[in-house]
């Protein structure tokens, strides 16, 4: 389980899902953090272990106690945390909707990136000098 853990908080520090380093990113994992060691980026990622209660209560009450419920994104296939946190004002996503809308800006991002080094290639200036030569025998007989 704890290399699902690490998986996941890797996942979220390189990939960035989430979007802006500005949003906010909580984890709620269940039981106590024991030997569990994982690094997270020091600006975005906070990771919440729920020891007295459960991961689901801990993600409601978070949802509860946030000033602006509306701006909160819970991520999660659980019906009955759906259910609590939508009655709360939070939005909800599926983990496939959340992947889906991830997968989806690395496309836009892919397509991108290929246009721009596409316009930035670069000739030499020997090989412009000789494009220039076969143009003038083509052009200017």
């Amino acid at each position: 389980m704890e290399d699902s853990r690490a998986a996941l908080i890797d996942f979220l520090n390189i990939e960035r899902p989430q979007g802006s380093k500005n949003n906010q990113v909580t984890i709620v994992f269940d039981g106590k953090e024991g030997n569990f060691y994982y690094q997270v980026s020091p600006y975005s990622i906070e990771v919440i272990f729920s020891i007295e209660q459960s991961a689901d209560d801990k993600i409601i009450s978070l949802v509860e106690e946030s000033a602006h419920p509306k701006a909160i994104v819970v991520v999660t296939n659980d019906r009955q945390i759906q259910l609590s946190v939508r009655q709360l004002k939070a939005q909800v996503r599926t983990v496939d909707e959340f992947l889906k809308k991830f997968n989806h800006a690395q496309k836009s991002k892919q397509k991108t990136n290929k246009k721009n080094s596409a316009d930035e290639k670069m000739l030499s200036y020997s090989l412009e000098g000789k494009i220039t030569e076969e143009m003038k025998k083509i052009w200017l007989k």
